[in-house]
């Protein structure tokens, strides 16, 4: 029974891992891809490549934090998911269906916080339903939900302090062909440095639970099995389903040209690559959002449309309770039936 309790986990973790390819993949791309840099199909191929290596390379970073640190058993080492693994299918299904339907309406939600809100439900029912030793640390996610209101401001500033740097040179540039040419460029490469951290963070983030479940009755390897089995997931969701938020994050907020879409990505992934360091789940929703604003500021507040900012800010809080809620409430009629 764990056995198949354990392949359904597998299989509910696949789901989100489709769903961070096919809400997140505008992280990455959607200022190339709104900036006409890039055709849509390169975009997505660029992007599959560079999720792997960050997946393969930083991913353990954040999936042993949130695998351990979220859920866990006092006074030992064991994860309480190892015990019942099919709170792991209800966490992963909960955030999943969440960020689906956010995507099917076009909305660039956090991932992380669909995941590290359905593991706190879940964990919470745990700990009251079961006799199954469980706690929730209410710390570390103190902890998590700073580094999630500092994401987005932190780009934002990044965005503008960027633009800054690079202003002076592009000023020399007297052809504005040439410095059009030099920042496309520019922006296809600082959408592969948002690939790569979001195969760090995102797939880390997305693989915790199942690591946690996993990790005392599997041997070597484990940590770099599921990093590439997470980043295949989050390149089938890009290539299937991607498309729709992808024209929010490109022209929704803000036009964006090729100096501006460099500076939101180079800006989201220094975020989110310093965050990872720290082994915090932060998201790449939240930090593109924040890098794609402060680009916009540069134009002055008009820019920004803040009424579909607005909308986009009130699905990140949406995302956590609701997926919490779900989850909690999954996970109780589970235990009781």
């Amino acid at each position: 029974m764990i056995e198949l309790m354990i392949l359904a986990a597998l299989i509910a973790t696949f789901y989100v891992g489709w769903n961070i390819g096919s809400n997140d993949t505008a992280n990455a791309m959607g200022t190339a891809v709104g900036a006409r840099v890039l055709s849509y199909r390169r975009a997505v191929a660029i992007l599959i490549l560079f999720v792997v290596l960050g997946a393969m390379l930083e991913g353990y970073k954040v999936m042993k934090p949130v695998g351990e640190g979220i859920i866990t058993s006092p006074g030992s080492a064991d994860s309480p998911l190892a015990a019942m693994p099919e709170v792991v299918v209800v966490a992963m299904f909960s955030a999943g269906i969440w960020v689906m339907l956010a995507t099917r309406y076009g909305f660039p939600v956090s991932t992380h916080q669909a995941i590290i809100g359905a593991l706190v439900g879940a964990g919470v029912a745990m700990s009251m339903f079961t006799t199954v030793a469980t706690e929730v640390n209410w710390g570390k996610l103190s902890v998590i939900f700073m580094a999630w209101v500092l994401t987005p401001m932190a780009a934002a500033v990044l965005a503008l302090l960027v633009y800054r740097i690079f202003e002076f040179p592009i000023r020399r540039v007297k052809s504005i062909a040439k410095v059009n040419l030099i920042f496309s460029v520019a922006v296809v490469l600082s959408g592969c440095y948002v690939a790569y951290v979001m195969g760090a963070n995102d797939v880390g983030t997305a693989m915790g639970a199942m690591y946690a479940t996993v990790k005392e009755s599997m041997g070597g390897g484990l940590v770099l099995n599921l990093a590439l089995f997470g980043a295949i997931a989050v390149a089938i969701g890009s290539i299937t389903y991607s498309h729709t938020v992808m024209g929010t994050i490109g022209v929704g907020i803000t036009p964006l040209g090729p100096v501006t879409a460099f500076v939101a990505q180079l800006a989201a992934a220094l975020t989110v690559h310093l965050f990872t360091q720290w082994g915090l789940p932060v998201s790449t929703s939240q930090s593109i959002v924040g890098g794609v604003v402060g680009a916009g500021l540069i134009r002055g507040m008009a820019a920004v449309r803040g009424e579909k900012l607005g909308k986009i800010a009130a699905t990140w809080v949406a995302t956590t309770l609701g997926a919490m809620i779900l989850a909690f409430v999954l996970t109780l009629l589970i235990v009781q039936f």
